[in-house]
């Protein structure tokens, strides 16, 4: 089965904008009459890197894009490219991606009915319980709800999170929508949504430790289908997923007819996205073209003693 093709909001102007608010230099140049977006990171004093995320490339494209980086002077060049190229050509590393590698993918071109009826039954029956409790849900934007229940779920799942004023700049682009859960007046759990051009994308989303019994994060995820069926998008990305586990390697824990390794740290957000469904999507890994070697060792033999 062919890969949905999704709209990839990190090569969108509006991301740019968004990047360019919170103090990140953004690069752009055009390849063969394709724009390509950059984001320079810094290394402190041993200089810095460009980081171009999900973008289409060839082996000659390529050596543009490195001829161009070269002028600015970066130690090396991070990509996460669409789809696989040959990189035998030039000095790289392989290094974890920083956007998800596997996420699931919902056809949102069939009607509600047919949307439900992919859903595993538990999933339909907690979206129907979260209703039948009296949880109402607002599409508001509103920075404090979302960045109190996230300092709770950063606290209780243990994750790193952005600066309140990354949020903050973000739910002021015109590529966001925020939806937040209520429950008896109180905001007890808050999702942002992305949409650009074909595609919606659920890229954040925070809950209260308190009435995690009323199943909120259930309704405002199918909130989300929703509006991205109204602004007629054909997919809904549910922005991240544990690898995907082929028979035969490793102890396979599976729900909805997606299986992942049972120990992996993203099991139990794994298990929630999967009962809705939606189709496997898997991107390239990453890596680092080596720009200026002494210095990219320099770079790594740091962050392995930090």
């Amino acid at each position: 089965m062919d890969q949905p093709v999704l709209a990839e909001f990190l090569q969108s102007s509006e991301w740019s904008e968004f990047q360019a608010s919170t103090g990140k230099k953004v690069v752009n140049f055009v390849i063969d009459n394709v724009p390509v977006q950059g984001f320079e990171h810094s290394l402190s004093f041993l200089g810095k890197y460009l980081y171009i995320p999900r973008f289409k490339t060839s082996d000659l494209r390529l050596k543009d894009i490195i001829e161009y980086v070269k002028k600015s002077d970066y130690i090396f060049l991070r990509m996460e490219p669409l789809e696989e190229f040959p990189i035998s050509n030039f000095q790289f590393s392989v290094v974890k991606n920083r956007q998800p590698q596997t996420t699931l993918v919902l056809d949102v071109n069939k009607s509600e009915e047919e949307l439900l009826s992919c859903m595993h039954t538990k999933t339909r029956y907690n979206i129907r319980l979260a209703e039948k409790k009296g949880i109402t849900i607002s599409q508001e934007k509103n920075i404090d709800n979302f960045w109190n229940l996230n300092l709770e779920t950063k606290e209780r799942d243990e994750f790193k999170s952005h600066e309140k004023k990354y949020y903050e700049k973000m739910l002021e682009s015109n590529l966001s929508y925020q939806f937040t859960a209520f429950f008896e007046g109180k905001p007890i759990a808050s999702n942002i949504i992305l949409i650009y051009k074909n595609t919606g994308t659920y890229l954040h989303g925070a809950s209260s430790n308190k009435y995690r019994d009323l199943m909120a994060p259930y309704l405002l995820q199918w909130e989300g289908i929703k509006l991205a069926k109204s602004q007629g998008c054909s997919y809904y990305d549910f922005w991240g997923v544990a690898p995907q586990l082929t028979e035969g390697r490793g102890q396979a824990t599976c729900f909805n007819n997606f299986c992942w390794e049972v120990n992996h740290k993203w099991t139990g957000v794994t298990r929630f996205k999967a009962g809705f469904g939606g189709q496997v999507k898997e991107y390239p890994g990453g890596c680092d073209i080596i720009l200026k070697p002494f210095f990219y060792k320099l770079y790594k033999l740091i962050k392995k003693i930090l």
